[in-house]
């Protein structure tokens, strides 16, 4: 019997890493079985890694003076410039914060330019790879027993023809797949592969407006991401996929290429 929905405090505190671990294991249970909010809470956990991420250096310094003597004075009235001023920043961290994963101890934090001209489907595709690939139960919401109908209903929603591509010359199996929520409602779709060592590999695919296409298009593959935020992005026409694993970059090259040439 599935459980009641999980409240916004106990959902952020499951981003957060706050809960009891019986608590985790059954929110993390619910979002598996309730995809949009699974994307919704997995975008928080995007946009925090990636505020924490761009100012990384920061988190071990001293507080300064300055601002120990400022908790130590009586608050403040806030009135509504102040808190337009921080909603405005608010907004900005958010947005410019929304990256790929986190990054290896010691590595350099992304540039605020570079995560906020990742394409918005690129940033889907890595939340969604952050949820759902840790999911033992249900990994995904149509097994590849059920290939055909996995395809024709994907296909049907997104409203352009699907491929599967098969990567076992690469040592992955299909799994299988789900349908997930996009920018503006718009239906996306994951496959997801895994191989002898149960390392899992995700393929993302949507379909853009013409006007996100012609402004996004890259020439070849993008890397997004740092050294342990793996991923490789391209657009094709309409299309935009995303790669995304956790896998020397070179190996997964080899995989998006091998995804890319099946796609023709």
């Amino acid at each position: 019997m599935s459980m009641n929905r999980p409240d916004e405090t106990a959902l952020h505190a499951w981003v957060d890493g706050e809960l009891e671990p019986k608590r985790t294991a059954e929110v993390a249970q619910w979002l598996s079985e309730h995809p949009d909010e699974a994307a919704r809470v997995a975008a928080l956990q995007a946009q925090c890694a990636g505020l924490r991420a761009l100012r990384a250096e920061m988190l071990d310094e001293p507080v300064p003076p300055r601002l120990r003597y400022a908790l130590r004075r009586p608050p403040l009235q806030w009135r509504w410039p102040h808190a337009l001023a921080a909603g405005v920043m608010l907004s900005l961290g958010l947005g410019l914060g929304y990256g790929l994963g986190g990054r290896e101890p010691g590595a350099s934090p992304p540039q605020a330019s570079v995560l906020a001209q990742l394409p918005v489907f690129v940033r889907e595709a890595a939340a969604a790879h952050a949820v759902f690939v840790p999911e033992q139960r249900h990994p995904v919401e149509v097994a590849a027993q059920q290939q055909a109908h996995l395809v024709q209903w994907l296909s049907k929603r997104l409203g352009v023809r699907l491929k599967v591509p098969v990567l076992d010359a690469q040592g992955f199996h299909l799994i299988g797949g789900r349908l997930l929520p996009g920018e503006a409602g718009q239906a996306r779709a994951q496959f997801m592969y895994q191989d002898s060592a149960g390392t899992r590999v995700t393929l993302y695919v949507s379909v853009l407006s013409r006007e996100d296409a012609d402004a996004a298009a890259p020439v070849a593959f993008q890397w997004a991401g740092d050294a342990s935020a793996q991923g490789f992005y391209w657009i094709d026409g309409h299309q935009g996929y995303a790669v995304s694993a956790a896998l020397p970059r070179e190996r997964l090259h080899v995989l998006a290429e091998s995804i890319y040439h099946q796609m023709d």
